[in-house]
């Protein structure tokens, strides 16, 4: 009988797993892990997560210690996890409702619902209005098509338009957003005259262009209850977080908070992601001033409000302490300001705030305490920032102020190190070069020189200026690694090689959606890398980027997204 005990007992501890004290919630092995931890690629073999946070990472071996009986072990069988990658500065609403109009873009789009083919040619670009046009029934309902570019689809005009139709409401909408034009019926439909347009520089009321401030503060008023109602927006931000989780994003930060006129309304349109349980990524969201400033008036008002912001919490809502400003004018419309000699074509770049007015606010919120980010695209904007940064460096320095240039489109090498020397920092859009690198390198624009050598990532890297990478969605599709194989490759839509001497390593580009995109946000301690104490947000991939041809890296297919500890497979 005493042998019997004994060899039960001896079964029971053996089937029994040891006393864990702190069981992991699940642990990730089995593949390559890269960590984006340090300025060089570092692997470990497991990482384990408990509440939504990593608790261990290191050997596997080691990861043993938090395995309990209820962990899940996740094996990855050879496949690679990376931190969720991260957008910094694209617009959940614009692109929603962006994404609720036609395409006729000159570049080819994949959704999880289809593939829409690129549009190019004057021709090819009417007809396609024209196809859309014969497809609504309703003869008065209006048409809404995304995508105009002038350099890939031609001058258009009202009368043009209006050779489609007098009857329906027709709105071409430029790629930057940043300008529209009208036929008559869309003028009259929307309650637009002559008279609102009067002294308005941007505003060419006979051909039905609205561009910049024209467009901002006198079209899009006007059309907003059209392109923003309730339950439109509703199904438009279900097809925005299904794009998000398609690209593997785990973070998104909405640099244009109040965008739609009002802060409570953009909370309101957004509420379909906030709100929901199941929602696989987080916003952050970043103030944006020159609209808030213009309804509340600049400085202590705009101040009280951005304050009282900060105090929102949501599991899916971070609000920073942070504002953006904008230098000069939208990118793909040709309205950025160049230095001499300017554009070969002779034209001119727009301001969205004028320098003065820029120098001013720039002022009240670096005293206030504030991370500034500034809309820039040209060499001319950026001028303008660099200049009242250097005065307030002097003036109240200040040694991690991370301020960021937006965008980053066209610059000189000279601008790059004084960006290093004024300690501010990027976040660029590589998509630029991507798209228009070839026709910006034309002789009619910027030439060859300074059309190809868009975004110059390189000299950034030469000058030890963090940056990060961005899509400023719908400016680019929402595909990080695609960012990042532009960054690394400086290959264009057509195939062409532009300013090799401006690439940078796979490493620096993956930083640019991961380590350094949570850095410009100031979200570093939380997100962006694999580490003890950091949100458990992952995303897992198919190969590893490190170890494939750079050529090859937009095409890795992304498997599965991790958002605090809870898993998202992505639909293929």
């Amino acid at each position: 009988m005493k042998n019997i005990i004994i060899i039960f007992l001896l079964f029971t501890l053996v089937g029994c797993k040891k006393e864990v004290t702190n069981p992991a919630d699940s642990i990730y092995f089995g593949g390559d892990i890269l960590t984006m931890e340090g300025e060089k690629p570092t692997y470990v073999e497991a990482v384990a997560i408990k509440d939504g946070k990593i608790i261990f990472s290191g050997t596997k071996s080691d990861a043993e210690k938090f395995h309990g009986n209820t962990t899940d072990m996740k094996d990855l069988e050879g496949k690679t996890m990376m931190p969720g990658f991260i957008d910094p500065h694209l617009h959940p609403i614009l692109g929603s409702v962006i994404l609720n109009t036609k395409f006729a873009s000159p570049f080819d789009w994949n959704f999880p619902w289809g593939k829409v083919a690129a549009i190019r040619g004057h021709k090819p670009f009417i007809d396609k209005v024209i196809e859309y046009d014969k497809d609504l029934k309703d003869p008065l309902e209006h048409l809404i098509v995304w995508g105009y570019m002038e350099p890939f689809h031609g001058s258009i005009s009202r009368a043009e338009l209006d050779s489609i139709s007098t009857t329906r409401p027709i709105v071409i909408w430029q790629y930057s957003a940043h300008e529209m034009f009208f036929n008559t019926a869309a003028l009259k439909k929307f309650k637009i005259t002559e008279a609102d347009t009067k002294g308005n520089s941007q505003i060419d009321y006979k051909r039905g262009r609205f561009v910049e401030a024209g467009f901002f503060s006198v079209a899009l008023p006007k059309l907003a209850p059209y392109l923003m109602d309730e339950k439109v927006m509703k199904e438009a931000m279900k097809k925005f977080s299904a794009v998000v989780h398609l690209g593997g994003i785990t973070t998104v930060g909405d640099m244009a908070l109040g965008s739609s006129g009002s802060i409570e309304t953009d909370f309101k349109m957004t509420a379909t992601i906030l709100d929901d349980p199941n929602t696989p990524f987080r916003i952050h969201y970043t103030p944006d001033l020159n609209t808030l400033g213009v309804i509340n008036g600049d400085g202590e008002k705009t101040l009280t409000i951005v304050k009282e912001l900060e105090k929102k919490k949501s599991p899916h809502m971070v609000i920073g302490h942070s504002i953006k400003l904008f230098s000069d004018g939208a990118f793909f419309g040709q309205a950025f300001q160049v230095e001499a000699p300017g554009y070969n074509d002779g034209h001119h770049g727009e301001w969205i705030m004028q320098p003065e007015r820029l120098h001013k606010t720039m002022r009240f919120w670096w005293d206030a305490g504030y991370t500034i980010h500034i809309h820039c695209n040209g060499s001319g904007g950026l001028t303008a920032i660099l200049d009242e940064l250097e005065i307030l460096q002097k003036e109240n320095p200040k040694k991690d102020h991370r301020l960021t240039i937006e965008h980053f489109g066209q610059s000189s090498v000279e601008q790059a190190k004084r960006i290093a020397d004024l300690g501010a920092v990027v976040s660029a859009n590589p998509y630029y070069l991507f798209a228009m690198g070839d026709k910006f390198s034309g002789d009619k624009i910027l030439g060859k020189e300074r059309g190809s050598e868009l975004v110059r990532l390189g000299s950034l890297l030469k000058n030890k200026v963090p940056f990060a990478l961005h899509t400023d969605f719908t400016m680019a599709p929402l595909q990080p690694l695609l960012l990042a194989w532009v960054a690394a490759n400086r290959v264009t839509a057509d195939g062409n090689l532009l300013a090799p001497e401006e690439k940078v390593p796979v490493y620096n580009a993956l930083q640019g959606i991961t380590s350094n995109a949570a850095f410009v946000l100031r979200m570093d301690d939380v997100i962006g890398s694999i580490k003890v104490g950091k949100k458990a947000d992952f995303v897992l991939l198919q190969e590893n980027p490190m170890k494939i041809e750079s050529i090859k890296l937009k095409d890795i297919k992304i498997l599965e997204t991790v958002y605090e500890g809870k898993s998202f497979p992505v639909k293929q």
